[in-house]
């Protein structure tokens, strides 16, 4: 078991909260929990290990708490939890990295099975595929426009082309440019163009067998 790796419950049940940090505590892992969405994210900045996320919160979906995490860069293990399952939205959680979808009531030996498993991974490929789709989410952030700059920036062309290609002026696309690289957090050309291969390849379609 690595030594960062905690437990952390957000769900605005309390009866959920608690019967979940006793089975959990009983493993051995540092288990917290909150009531909310703001809650945790008052306090996630230094979280380490694994975020349970109920999908129906009351101050914020758990969706959209995904998404802030994947904003702010917090490196979680993302598992959401639904008594109200649905395929649309076990996608959508699975398409931003989410490790997991559990439908209440689960069974708990799963879901302790699935924490040890987690708790024993180290940099591995499914742990860095995983972060880049979390990256790569970043991209649905952007606006149309700002996208179509973006992808004449990464195809390697100076902002006064991307300007004609785009029928707006070099001012423009600079001010998109700021506001894309402070959006998807990209320090560089080089990082910003990763990112956006990250993407690319989380949309290309699986080879069929």
């Amino acid at each position: 078991m690595r030594n960062d790796f905690a437990i952390h419950i957000v769900d605005d049940d309390p009866g959920v909260r608690e019967s979940m940090k006793t089975l959990i505590r009983g493993s051995k892992y540092p288990t917290y929990s909150y009531p909310s969405a703001s809650a945790f994210l008052d306090r996630c900045e230094s979280a380490t290990g694994c975020v349970l996320i109920d999908l129906r919160l009351r101050d914020m979906d758990g969706i959209a708490l995904q998404k802030e995490l994947i904003s702010r860069q917090i490196a979680l293990d993302v598992v959401m939890m639904s008594a109200y399952g649905d395929i649309e939205h076990a996608v959508e959680a699975m398409r931003l990295g989410a490790v997991d979808f559990l439908e209440k009531p689960f069974d708990p030996d799963y879901l302790l099975a699935q924490l040890h498993e987690l708790s024993q991974a180290s940099d591995t490929n499914e742990r860095l595929q995983r972060e880049a789709r979390q990256r790569a989410a970043l991209i649905d952030t952007l606006t149309p426009r700002e996208k179509q700059v973006l992808s004449g920036i990464v195809d390697g062309q100076a902002n006064k082309q991307v300007a004609a290609d785009l029928r707006i002026s070099a001012r423009t696309v600079e001010t998109h440019r700021v506001h894309i690289m402070q959006k998807l957090q990209a320090d560089s050309l080089a990082h910003l163009v990763r990112i956006w291969l990250a993407a690319a390849a989380q949309q290309e379609p699986t080879p069929e067998p």
